[in-house]
Parts: C-alpha cells; structure tokens; sequence
C-alpha cells in the first residue's frame, strides 16, 4: 500500500546534503502539515484500495445503471434530516415525509445533500499549496543570501577556516544595522503561517457544511462504534449510504421517477482522513500562534532577545564576546546572528572576530 506514496517521497526524500537556512519551528510545522495533507490527497485518490466511488441499487441494468451511478455521483446524493430511526434502513436513508405546517400546508421533507466529497482532492491540493505559499515567498525573499553570509562555516572542515571567518565577520561588521527589513521580512511570514493556518480551519469548516469544528472531537469518541449507528456523527459529514432521485422520460414521454440508495466507499477514506486532519491543522494553528507571539515578544523586547541569545552560546569568553556585538545590532543584525549560532560550526570564532571588525 505505501507504493501509493512512492512519487511523493521522491519529492521529500531527506538523503543527501541539506543547505543551511533560516527556518523555525513555525515554517517547520507549516511544512510538515503542507507534506500531511499532500499525502491525504493521495490516499483519497487511491482507487485501488477503496474501491469505486460510489456503488447504486438501481433496478437497472449494464449502461443504465451505469449511468444512473455516474449521475449520482455527479448531480450529489442526500440524506434526510430528523429521520425516524424505525423507518430508515440506513441513517437519514428512508421515506421522504412531506412536513405539514400549522395551517395544513405540506413542503418538502429536509434534505443535507453531500456534493462536498467530489471536491476533496482538489481542496486538499490546494490547501497544500497554500500552506506552502510562505515558504516559497521566504525563499524568494532570502535568495540564497544566508548561506552566501555563512561562507561555509556550517560544516567542520580540516583545512584552515581563518580566510571564511574573516570574510563573514567582516562582512557582518560592514553591513551592520542593515538587516532590519532582513528580519521584519521572515517574522511577516510567520504572520502568513499563522494567518494561512487559522483562516485554513475556517475554510475547512465552511467546506464541510459548519461541521468541522465538532466534527473532530465527536468523531474520536465515536471513531470504534457501528457506522450504522444512526448517533455516529461520522455518518453527518460523509454518509456511508445515501439516497439519489433519478428522473427519465418513459415510454409515452411522462418523466418517471426512480428512488435510488447508493453506497460511498470513499466516505469511509474520507472521514477517518479528516480526522487527522482535524488534529493536524488545530496542532498547527496552536504551535505557530505560540512561536508567533515568542518571536514578537523578542521583536519588541531588546533586552529579551540579547539575554537569550547570551544564554545560548555555552563559553563564557563567547558571552562576553555576544554582549559587546549585541549592543551595536537592531531586531535584523540580532536575527542574523542567531541563525548563525544555529547553523555555524565556528561560532565562537566569528563572535571573537566580529568584534575586532566592529571595534575598528
């Protein structure tokens, strides 16, 4: 079965060198949801281990009935609402009862149609793309100048390394107070992940008919009973059997109705798919909310930034080094100093010369 995901893992395979960058745990977990909801894409689009989409009872046979289902896939099927659990065969699969009104007039019976399935892998395509969208604009933006800057001090080399550290801390020291727009620019794509993952679970819940929401915590509770159970809330969203209304012309030209109840296999990949969806895109709301508002708080707060990123170097002649540097750099020459205490193999030594070049 996990042949189904061999192209997506040609696109994500780790093997090989990885270049370094400017990353967090935010564009990380945007990342990581963006690579989750392709893979869901792909399962729900796996025919051969779900079966056909929808399978009808139609009284019909070969081309007729073949064009019965094709209809019932495409025009949508629907259940009924508030159906007597004694008179369905199915939840919400049953008797269309007219509703009568105080005064005696009849309407029709209340149906939820279910449309929204068509649409799922092309919804999830897109918001993978959407997710990915502030990765791509932070590549864009950087363009290879964090690794330009390193000159190579992310790796351990054997050779002599004097030439790289000079070339970045003098750079460093000739730009200073440069990189503010630098910095702002990667914290405005936080905002983007933060923003995309919220209005993501409100676009979800609006796809889902306004059940998204519930859907998740109700589903688990449920996620082990019957799905006949006629309480199953799984049965709401994404139906395992519903009815379709077909209507032809019959011999003398008076269009006849035909009641059809259909079984849709995919529903059953569909539910227990957004439920990990549910947790997937709450989880990733919750964690980049909470590196957002950590990394505003460093933004507005000098003395914040400066004491974490002295605690962080372990020498103490590299603290008493940062200490002196830091009191020269805005929000942008702090950002990228902290990047490179994450990626750089020699920080130490690049501290120690940066404040020689700063101090000239």
């Amino acid at each position: 079965m996990f042949d189904v995901f061999g192209d997506l893992k040609k696109q994500i395979t780790t093997s090989g060198a990885t270049k370094p960058r400017v990353s967090s745990l935010a564009l990380f977990t945007a990342k990581l949801c963006m690579l989750l909801t392709l893979m869901a894409c792909v399962l729900v689009t796996a025919k051969n281990y779900i079966g056909d989409n929808i399978n009808c009872i139609t009284g019909h046979e070969k081309q007729e009935h073949k064009a019965i289902e094709t209809y019932c896939f495409i025009a949508s099927t629907f259940t009924l609402v508030d159906l007597n659990a004694v008179v369905s065969a199915h939840p919400g699969v049953g008797p269309a009862v007219p509703k009568t009104d105080e005064e005696g007039v009849k309407s029709e019976a209340d149906l939820r149609r279910h449309a929204y399935y068509q649409w799922v892998p092309m919804v999830l395509v897109l918001q993978a793309v959407v997710y990915y969208f502030p990765l791509w604009l932070w590549d864009k933006i950087d363009k290879g100048f964090f690794q330009a800057a390193l000159c190579n001090l992310d790796k351990v080399h054997i050779g002599d390394v004097t030439k790289n550290i000079e070339s970045s801390a003098r750079y460093f020291a000739s730009s200073l107070t440069t990189h503010r727009g630098y910095g702002i620019s990667f914290l405005l794509c936080e905002c983007l992940v933060f923003g995309v993952s919220v209005g993501n679970l409100f676009f979800t819940n609006t796809f889902l008919g306004g059940e998204f929401f519930k859907f998740g915590a109700s589903a688990i509770k449920y996620l082990g009973h019957d799905a006949a159970d006629i309480n199953n809330p799984l049965n709401e969203i994404f139906p395992k059997v519903a009815k379709c209304t077909w209507h032809k012309f019959g011999s003398s030209g008076t269009i006849q109705t035909e009641d059809c109840m259909c079984v849709l296999p995919l529903n059953i990949v569909n539910e227990k798919t957004y439920i990990v969806l549910w947790l997937v895109y709450i989880i990733t709301a919750a964690i980049t909310g909470i590196v957002l508002a950590f990394h505003l708080l460093l933004f507005l707060l000098p003395s914040v930034r400066n004491t974490l990123l002295v605690h962080l170097a372990h020498k103490q002649k590299t603290k008493m080094n940062l200490q002196n540097v830091l009191l020269k750099c805005n929000y942008g020459d702090w950002f990228l100093i902290y990047h490179f205490k994450k990626n750089m193999a020699y920080f130490g030594d690049w501290v120690a010369r940066v404040r020689e070049e700063v101090h000239k």
